[in-house]
């Protein structure tokens, strides 16, 4: 994904000696001097505040701080030497930088209790106004939730039904109910018993399906439709999604965060990707789709095709054919089904034929009677 910046904002590192908050620019504490440590960590302000001051854009722009390896002294990324004790940086330790310290907090902070007397203290405050005791194991004031109305449904716990019964013992009761059916109707299937018949009747149908060029609606991008075709609406929709920016493209990006650039500020960032739109349109084409049958049908053993005439525009498709036979027998009519007609010239009327048959009535399997 793109990154797109918002801009950056001023982080804040706690002193080790009197849990004061310090701006992340400060190199000493604001209350009891105590330089920063080479192992400080920044942390996000309650409400963070895009920084507009050029010269502070500049320093959160110019990389990781340097800590002097000879006194530890905190210096600026482009500075060549301690400005403490003049010793050559080259040697000296970069912060870590790249670390996401959460969501950006751009809604205003509500204001911070002090924990020894009380008092409500602006959300940038370093300590408490009133007595001075340190704020950093405050919590912000909280605004207490309406309690939910009596006679409210309660939700149920996870995975139970309305009933009091689980959800997942309900899904294997459903499971083995379906179970058990279909191995009621396969072992039914398979029951078959064998009743002799005798042929009465054979009728046979022969079917050619007719095709004809005919105007079809469809929807497609704008350069995949048939050249042919008449175009009719068309609407602009997201083809793709990609991380570059393009012309014309949606910006779609994420929830602005926080990344700590080792400077004492943090650089507000947004993962984004960009919506490629094109035109879907509706089109119509012809094509060729099944429109009329040409039948016949007869009960001798000369079956034949339907004579076809076709007109412009119209073909063949397809065909197709069926043969039945027609038994009589003691324990009804019965009827069978043979799809090659030299195996329906077997069955003359008169012939006698053993029929197994299901629990459904329906023949499976014929054989001739000895």
């Amino acid at each position: 994904m793109a990154k797109k910046s918002l801009g950056y904002v001023e982080l804040e590192w706690i002193c080790p000696n009197c849990d004061t908050r310090n701006p992340g620019s400060r190199r000493v504490c604001i209350n009891c001097g105590t330089p920063q440590p080479d192992d400080v960590e920044f942390h996000q302000p309650a409400q963070e505040i895009i920084i507009e001051d050029e010269k502070k854009i500049e320093q959160a722009k110019s990389g990781p701080d340097i800590h002097c390896y000879y006194c530890g002294a905190r210096n600026s990324a482009t500075a060549e030497t301690c400005s403490q004790c003049g010793a050559d940086l080259s040697e000296g330790a970069r912060r870590d930088a790249g670390e996401i310290l959460g969501a950006h907090r751009d809604k205003k902070a509500p204001p911070i209790i002090c924990p020894a007397c009380g008092t409500p203290n602006a959300p940038t405050a370093p300590n408490c106004v009133q007595c001075g005791n340190s704020l950093t194991t405050a919590k912000p004031e909280v605004t207490p939730k309406p309690i939910t109305q009596t006679g409210q449904p309660i939700p149920l716990p996870e995975n139970q039904s309305s009933g009091g019964i689980p959800a997942r013992m309900v899904l294997i009761g459903v499971a083995l109910a379906a179970f058990i059916c279909v191995a009621a109707f396969i072992f039914l299937s398979g029951r078959t018993e064998e009743i002799t018949g005798t042929v009465n009747n054979v009728t046979w149908t022969r079917t050619i399906v007719i095709e004809g060029l005919v105007p079809v609606e469809r929807e497609a991008w704008r350069n995949n439709i048939p050249a042919e075709a008449i175009i009719g609406a068309c609407s602009p929709q997201v083809r793709r999604t990609q991380d570059n920016p393009a012309p014309n493209a949606r910006e779609i990006c994420g929830t602005p965060y926080t990344v700590d650039t080792g400077s004492g500020f943090g650089e507000v960032v947004q993962d984004c990707q960009y919506q490629i739109y094109d035109d879907y349109c509706d089109y119509t084409v012809q094509e060729w789709r099944p429109i009329d049958e040409a039948e016949i049908q007869g009960n001798d053993f000369s079956p034949r095709w339907p004579a076809l005439s076709l007109a412009a525009g119209q073909r063949e498709a397809g065909r197709d054919e069926t043969y039945r036979v027609h038994f009589r027998t003691e324990e009804g009519n019965f009827t069978y089904t043979v799809r090659d007609p030299t195996a329906f010239s077997r069955f003359q009327s008169g012939t006698r034929w053993i029929l197994e048959v299901n629990t459904f009535n329906n023949v499976t399997a014929v054989t001739p009677a000895n």
